[in-house]
């Protein structure tokens, strides 16, 4: 449904960036929120200076920073996309509370409490919420114990929420394989030995994970789901 506006939470990040360009380029004005200030301003340039607010999300007043900047701007939000991207490695050996708490807060906590403060936003629109999930909510992998609990909140959180706001709010999620990183897919053969593992045989591309997200925020019948693609 082109012609909305879409904030995007984590928009600084590989898939927030994509997700906003993919946004922009079909005629959707698009509102960005992530923590660098730096990196924020150089994408909003790039988007044709689209508006966006500086919040950490493992502040305890971030939703109400983000919601004030909205405000203070006078914006309507129609859709949201939750592209939060920190994906700390916690060995089990050494997981802290720490761990879990920030992971939780900026997985989970955070995002599920600003949609909560958007929800009239939302209703008045018709709108949708799609989160960036992960597979190894169904399937776990070694050394993510913190972040893939957040991600299993998330995704109950979200169904709840489902719930609790329909039928003027629907709320997906997509649960992702690996997908492609040139800086992080450094050494070839691990690259090889994960790819080899997944049905298709490769690592998912970015413009992949776009072409589902644009698909969630259009499916006007569909709310509460989790699509797992490159699993």
């Amino acid at each position: 449904m082109p012609g909305r506006t879409t904030l995007i939470v984590g928009a600084t990040g590989r898939l927030g960036v994509a997700i906003a360009r993919a946004l922009r380029a079909r005629g959707d004005k698009v509102v960005l929120t992530a923590r660098d200030p730096n990196k924020l301003l150089a994408l909003s340039r790039d988007l044709g200076d689209a508006p966006f607010v500086t919040s950490d999300l493992l502040r305890t007043d971030a939703v109400e920073i983000i919601v004030g900047g909205l405000r203070e701007r006078k914006l309507a939000i129609d859709d949201v996309v939750l592209a939060c991207g920190p994906f700390p490695r916690t060995p089990f050996e050494a997981l802290q509370r720490e761990d879990l708490q920030a992971t939780l807060t900026v997985h989970a906590i955070a995002p599920l409490l600003l949609v909560a403060a958007l929800k009239n936003d939302l209703a008045r629109a018709r709108g949708a919420v799609v989160a960036l999930g992960d597979a190894g909510i169904s399937r776990p992998y070694e050394n993510h114990v913190a972040y893939i609990t957040a991600k299993g909140a998330l995704a109950t959180g979200l169904r709840a929420l489902a719930v609790e706001l329909a039928p003027d709010v629907r709320v997906n999620m997509v649960a992702l394989g690996i997908v492609a990183d040139p800086e992080a897919d450094a050494d070839p053969l691990r690259t090889h030995r994960l790819a080899s593992r997944t049905p298709l045989g490769r690592f998912g591309t970015p413009e992949e994970v776009v072409h589902v997200v644009l698909a969630q925020l259009d499916a006007t019948w569909a709310t509460g789901e989790i699509w797992g693609v490159g699993r």
